[in-house]
């Protein structure tokens, strides 16, 4: 959606007496109908997709890396056919990750608003075309403890005090520019938290002490970032928000430690979570090419406990990446798809794939990181036969 300017107001006024509502006005999403509970909007939001490597994409070097940071990753810019492409295939959710720490323009983490101005834009193109979206601070986790200003946070002790004035700040800019828009919108704490550079910085060992000890910081944080967002008025107040745990695994939420902030809003927490499962099948190189019964265990255990640990206590989850990248084995994928995501809606849980734009396995012959599924130029999808999978997966799920 663009800027309306005064004819256009005046032409949507006018629709909207032979509409119920027009869908935008002012920049703001209008729309209603969202569903009450974190449950029943998870259920409704139904299947997502991600617009990944896009307004996440960054590079060292300059602070402020501009709009032109949108393509820098090999992805054509984004346009409002895209989303309308989306919805017309059967996607109802969008995740668009969003990159801040290197759009920074002066001491006090002001985001450049040419920056913001185009992230409104591309929301508001999602959203008018029906979907539900979702905006985080995506790669704005620092890659050191004793980070320098700018470049986002840390989970220690250490870097509270820098942390918690990034988070904050972002997000008292974020809440400030979205807060006339609707529950359709929903926001995402951060992305994947945790200890880079640390042995274990992609898995949850419950019986490490630095692990414990991020996971806590964590939850500091996230309670912090909440209290802004709520504090800021309008729709935030009572707007939905995903709260991940350690590196958002299962694990990561799924322990004595991890717990929800406390919200002065009711039933508008969403747990979030991501799982490339089983990753030897979904994501590393060589890996596995073969879906197995033994995967297919896994992946049922892990959502069943997902759903007694969260949606059966009333809490939603989402899990906001998933995939399984190409080797070259499109039936093995379909037959993942297929299952993961009717396992996911079984449990009362919302998939939404990840798409980094990479869809085949190149002449070197690595077989990671190809999480390409829709072409964004076309509007068209790579494998029509995965979308067809996923889709039927939710179906049957539903029907359990």
């Amino acid at each position: 959606m663009k800027l309306l300017k005064s004819l256009a107001a005046i032409s949507c006024a006018a629709a909207a007496i032979l509409l119920a509502s027009c869908s935008t006005l002012g920049g703001q999403s209008q729309k209603s109908g969202v569903p009450d509970t974190s449950v029943a909007l998870v259920k409704d939001m139904k299947i997502g997709w991600n617009l990944g490597n896009t307004l996440d994409a960054h590079a060292d070097g300059a602070r402020n890396q501009g709009v032109a940071s949108e393509t820098s990753w090999g992805q054509p810019l984004t346009t409002a056919e895209m989303f309308t492409g989306l919805y017309r295939s059967g996607i109802r959710t969008v995740r668009i990750p969003i990159t801040w720490h290197n759009h920074i323009i002066d001491s006090n983490y002001t985001i450049d608003p040419d920056w913001m101005a185009r992230a409104k834009q591309v929301v508001e193109y999602a959203l008018d075309a029906g979907l539900y979206v979702i905006i985080n601070s995506h790669h704005d986790t620092a890659s050191i403890p004793n980070f320098a200003y700018g470049k986002g946070y840390y989970p220690t002790r250490e870097a509270r005090n820098d942390s918690i004035n990034f988070l904050t700040r972002v997000w008292e800019q974020v809440s400030e520019a979205f807060k006339g828009y609707d529950n359709h919108l929903i926001f995402e704490l951060m992305n994947e938290p945790r200890l880079v550079g640390h042995e274990r910085e992609w898995w949850y060992d419950a019986e490490n002490v630095d692990c414990k000890n991020a996971l806590t910081v964590i939850c500091d944080y996230e309670q912090r970032c909440l209290d802004v967002i709520r504090k800021s008025g309008g729709n935030n107040a009572n707007r939905y928000v995903m709260v991940p745990g350690y590196v958002a695994s299962p694990w990561g939420a799924m322990n004595d430690v991890f717990k929800l902030p406390s919200d002065s809003a009711s039933d508008r927490l969403i747990v979030a979570v991501h799982a490339y499962d089983p990753w030897v099948f979904a994501g590393e190189h060589p890996g596995v090419s073969e879906f197995t019964d033994e995967a297919r265990q896994g992946i049922a255990s892990t959502f069943k406990q997902l759903g007694e640990t969260f949606v059966q206590k009333g809490t939603g989850v989402v899990v906001g990446e998933c995939g399984a990248t190409n080797k070259n084995n499109l039936d093995q994928r379909e037959a993942w798809f297929r299952f993961y995501f009717g396992e996911a809606k079984k449990n009362g849980i919302t998939a939404i794939m990840w798409d980094n734009g990479s869809p085949d396995v190149g002449p070197d012959g690595n077989t990671s990181e190809h999480y390409g599924y829709y072409n964004r130029t076309e509007q068209k999808w790579y494998f029509p036969s995965l979308l067809k999978s996923a889709l039927d997966g939710v179906a049957a799920g539903e029907r359990q």
